[in-house]
């Protein structure tokens, strides 16, 4: 059982997260270990395993960078860099070297807010693409779309590039955080 199925939910990206949070809290009580204290040790162990499943599926689809992930992981795709154009990849050395000013404490506080904002900029950039790659995977994926197989292989493909460039930028925000 996936993620999406243990909520009753379809294979989509966009959704309720009150109503995935309600879900949650009514399966997280009826599934709670304390109401099997007396059962046999076989549905102790089913309640134990369905309240870890919960934990993990509740963390993994409330975020919607690991729901992206997980769906790609469900559907058999992976990102990867390796795949990521060089032009990109030069624009993240070069900010990279910017970086290293900033921990070397040779970048003034000018370039240090430049740079902030560039990635800041860069990081909502690929927010709105994936938002928008979320929303065109849900609509092939609606019921009677008529979405071919093949369509939704490339909607996934896509998907698996955005995520493998923001990567780059989420490291590069993340560097950037511990830094200063």
């Amino acid at each position: 059982m996936n993620y999406f199925e243990v909520f009753g939910l379809p294979k989509v990206l966009n959704f309720d997260l009150k109503a995935l949070e309600r879900t949650f809290h009514e399966l997280s009580r009826k599934y709670h270990p304390d109401y099997f204290t007396t059962a046999p040790a076989e549905e102790r162990q089913k309640a134990l395993q369905m309240t870890a499943t919960l934990n993990d599926a509740y963390r993994t689809l409330r975020h919607p960078v690991r729901r992206v992930e997980y769906l790609l992981e469900v559907e058999g795709f992976k990102p990867d860099g390796s795949k990521v154009p060089k032009s990109f990849l030069m624009e993240v050395f070069e900010i990279n070297e910017q970086l290293e000013e900033v921990k070397a404490g040779t970048a003034s506080k000018e370039q240090i807010a430049a740079l902030r904002r560039e990635i800041e900029e860069r990081a909502e950039n690929f927010g709105s693409q994936l938002q928008a790659a979320a929303a065109e995977w849900d609509a092939l994926s609606a019921d009677g779309s008529g979405a071919s197989d093949e369509k939704r292989k490339q909607q996934l493909s896509r998907l698996t590039d955005i995520l493998s460039e923001s990567s780059y930028i989420r490291n590069l925000q993340q560097e950037l955080e511990e830094t200063s």
